[in-house]
């Protein structure tokens, strides 16, 4: 009998600890796990702010001269038309006319059908995972050697990034002494 009062207080001590102390135990160590999680991801926050806030600085002392260059150099889209008129202007200088303009339509589009990757080829779908999109084009022009030569100099030395892929050209006219140029390029653009 004597032991019995000591055998239930026992008892009754493992009981309300496996059905009271521990489910509260347990639940206050997955809080501090929490916490500690939060506490992270807090102290990433400020620092994400810190970083935001010396890009923001640096940003504002860009002087818009220079922006304006770096959005010309690579634009948010592909802005075919744009870059049709510059092309154009620059050949006008030299006596130059583009004709026979022709580039896909598809290519200048920010945003990516899933679909359309997914049935694409392996290139296709590469590209589109690229921060940057590409835009081709090919344009016929006539004219003298020398000035073509320049033309292309001075696309070269453009501000907007221009590769020249190809270079195609017939036999000279003997009589006005120009040649027919089909010339294909290719731009980039960044992606949104």
């Amino acid at each position: 009998m004597r032991y019995i009062v000591p055998i239930l207080l026992l008892i009754l001590s493992v009981a309300s600890f496996m059905m009271f102390t521990n489910p509260a135990y347990q639940r206050v160590k997955v809080l501090k796990a929490q916490a500690s999680q939060y506490d992270e991801a807090l102290s990433n926050s400020r620092k994400l702010q810190e970083q935001r806030d010396t890009l923001g600085v640096k940003y504002r002392g860009i002087s818009p001269e220079s922006l304006a260059r770096l959005s010309k150099m690579l634009p948010d889209t592909a802005d075919n038309i744009r870059l049709v008129i510059d092309i154009q202007q620059m050949a006008q200088s030299y006596g130059m006319q583009i004709a026979s303009i022709k580039f896909d339509t598809t290519q200048g589009v920010s945003s990516v059908n899933a679909a359309a990757v997914s049935a694409g080829t392996p290139a296709d779908v590469a590209q589109a995972a690229k921060d940057y999109g590409v835009f081709d084009f090919e344009f016929v022009t006539t004219a003298t050697y020398p000035n073509f030569l320049s033309f292309i100099k001075d696309v070269e030395s453009s501000l907007r990034l221009t590769d020249v892929q190809s270079i195609d050209f017939s036999a000279p006219d003997p009589v006005k002494g120009t040649t027919n140029y089909t010339v294909k390029l290719r731009t980039y653009w960044l992606k949104s």
